[in-house]
């Protein structure tokens, strides 16, 4: 079978925020190649907010994480894990970030570049793990470097320091979650890059913004021979 070159879309947990984001960012793009493919928590969510509508019903907000359940469980074989979540032996994000790496092993023996475009709480989740998978590339819109109320954690960025994969960052410079400042407050990898924005958390951009990172973004997939 011959191998295929990715753009995996890893997004956040407020994924129905960023619709039309996805939308403005992926249509039109030049994809040199590429084929779009997204997250298997982000591709249930989409699938069952398109069956299920808007509407509200009983039971409708329980349906979700039951599907995404089914998944963990029977197409990728992480009971183990999925208890540990379960009885609060391992975090949401830690349960989330094996679910990625799961199936980025899995699809691993069909991948020939694999370019992670990612979204807040997904840029924490894949660059933890990006180090011991086949990825090329990480564009990250909007990193979660701190809470805007909580404050600074060391699992948000103590691992950012040892990052051995190019890191496209574009970050708000009105982000609660860290504007400019971030660049001198942390010990970052020589991997990282960054792109500043006129935005906040949620990007809404205006046309030039939604253009420089369509125009980063080709010029990255197409390098990726």
């Amino acid at each position: 079978m011959k191998k295929k070159k990715y753009l995996l879309v890893l997004g956040r947990e407020a994924l129905d925020r960023d619709s039309l984001l996805y939308q403005e960012l992926l249509t039109n793009l030049e994809l040199s190649g590429f084929e779009i493919i997204f997250d298997p928590m982000d591709r249930i969510r989409f699938s069952y907010q398109k069956v299920v509508g808007t509407k509200p019903f009983p039971g409708k907000y329980f349906l979700l994480p039951i599907f995404r359940a089914m998944y963990v469980l029977f197409r990728q074989g992480q009971w183990r894990d999925f208890i540990c979540y379960l009885t609060g032996q391992i975090s949401a994000l830690e349960f989330r970030t094996r679910v990625v790496n799961r199936f980025i092993e899995t699809i691993q023996p069909h991948v020939s570049r694999l370019v992670v475009l990612t979204r807040s709480a997904g840029s924490l989740v894949i660059s933890k793990i990006a180090n011991q998978l086949p990825v090329d590339q990480i564009i990250c819109l909007g990193y979660p470097f701190k809470h805007p109320e909580e404050g600074d954690a060391d699992f948000r960025t103590i691992h950012l320091a040892k990052i051995q994969i190019p890191m496209l960052i574009f970050q708000g410079l009105r982000d609660p979650y860290g504007g400019k400042e971030v660049r001198d407050r942390y010990v970052l990898s020589d991997f990282i890059q960054f792109k500043f924005l006129d935005v906040d958390h949620d990007f809404v951009m205006s046309e030039m913004e939604l253009k420089l990172i369509q125009r980063e973004m080709e010029e990255i997939l197409t390098s990726l021979k």
